[in-house]
């Protein structure tokens, strides 16, 4: 019986050296025809090894077949198949893949290895930004972090597709980040400062921001989501800026979608809002920003007219002035300087502080879960901790009696 012919082959190159060449089949193409690959190698021992681990890898179900897409191509593929992704969202991913497509971009997808990652993260983290044609300081380990879960989660996809073997970024290890503690204001502070800003014309959002609505949410507020009688206002839209542009879109989740009663203060701001709001179309004419539907989602199409929070014209403000206008109201009014977004954490560690039950809370941010609410949204204060103190130190006395709240 003649023996079967050896199916790697040994190759003599024009300068005299030997190579170890086998065809191989690696699965079908799109027609259905049978798909060969070649493969090359110096020594026979590589090439035998290469094609019995093909083989075993084939068997198994988990033979990657060679591909020489990039990892820039690859993000490309992830991001267009993210279908759900809110505009704001999709930018800040793919912000923040920038970072891999400028370091790793460039090399083919199946050859990355855990070193490449580690050299990219070492890269990143001692000058990682570039501004025009100058390096700037380094990026934050939480920056790095981000952007790794991302790259992971392109990976991630691709392995799930037979198009890599396994995750290497899962491999690398995360820098490791420090976690600030949020700055809030104590009850006093805020009260300081509505009772400063009582007299701006804009009392009434600045209000709500201590209420605990995002920035994008107060200047998405219609007149047609407020209900001065039943003392309610709807949240129904958010006004954001993302590249520059605006866009009013609905809440990413149904609980995002939330009726919240109004107090006598606001109702009052409101009504005020309202009147002025009329005696300035009035005084404009034409000039004023004539109404319109209401926006689109899908198109963006931006609606003015109908904001409560409008200029003088009945202009929708743009997120970054409204952002800069409370850094400035804040600092004019003597107080902590925070963020516009900690109005929020503000106003969930005030409500936990006095009892209110997490379920409420979550349900008056808007968060998609109560654990969420625990975990980002509620902070302790130095008087609470002062009041906990007391708390203990009347435990330990046998004594019965909670001192009062301090804050």
């Amino acid at each position: 019986m003649a023996r079967k012919s050896d199916p790697i082959k040994r190759v003599e190159l024009k300068d005299g050296r030997a190579r170890y060449r086998f065809v191989i089949d690696v699965g079908r193409k799109p027609d259905g025809k049978r798909d060969q690959k070649t493969y090359t190698y110096d020594t026979l021992k590589e090439a035998r090894a290469e094609r019995a681990r093909i083989i075993a890898d084939r068997a198994k179900g988990t033979f990657v077949r060679p591909d020489k897409k990039t990892v820039a191509e690859l993000i490309d593929d992830w991001l267009a198949g993210k279908r759900n992704l809110g505009v704001g969202t999709r930018r800040t991913y793919a912000d923040s893949l920038k970072h891999a497509r400028g370091h790793i971009g460039h090399l083919e997808a199946q050859k990355v290895t855990k070193a490449d990652i580690d050299s990219m993260v070492t890269r990143l983290l001692a000058s990682g930004r570039r501004v025009g044609n100058v390096r700037s300081t380094k990026l934050a380990p939480r920056t790095v972090n981000v952007m790794l879960t991302l790259l992971a989660a392109v990976f991630e996809s691709a392995v799930a597709q037979g198009f890599l073997g396994r995750n290497v970024v899962k491999l690398a290890e995360r820098p490791k980040q420090t976690t600030t503690e949020m700055q809030t204001w104590t009850a006093d502070s805020a009260a300081s400062f509505l009772q400063a800003v009582s007299g701006e014309r804009l009392y009434a959002a600045w209000q709500f921001s201590l209420y605990g609505l995002r920035r994008g949410e107060v200047l998405g507020l219609r007149w047609s989501d407020v209900d001065l009688v039943a003392k309610t206002i709807t949240v129904q839209w958010s006004r954001t800026s993302v590249a520059g542009e605006i866009v009013e879109k609905e809440p990413k989740t149904e609980r995002g979608r939330r009726t919240l009663p109004l107090d006598d203060d606001l109702v009052d701001a409101l009504t005020k809002l309202q009147l002025a709001q009329r005696e300035e179309r009035e005084a404009a004419g034409e000039a004023y920003a004539k109404p319109c539907r209401l926006a689109d989602p899908v198109s963006g199409e931006v609606c003015a007219g109908d904001h409560v929070v409008v200029d003088e014209l009945g202009r929708p403000y743009r997120p970054e002035w409204y952002g800069d206008r409370f850094e400035a109201l804040a600092k004019r009014a003597g107080l902590p300087v925070i963020r516009l977004h900690d109005t929020r954490h503000t106003c969930g560690t005030l409500m936990h502080l006095r009892g209110v039950p997490t379920a409420v809370i979550s349900a008056w941010l808007g968060h998609a879960s109560a654990a969420f609410t625990m975990r980002t949204y509620v902070h302790s204060q130095d008087d609470a901790l002062t009041g906990a103190g007391e708390t203990l130190r009347n435990a330990l006395k046998g004594s019965p009696a909670a001192p009062k709240s301090a804050v």
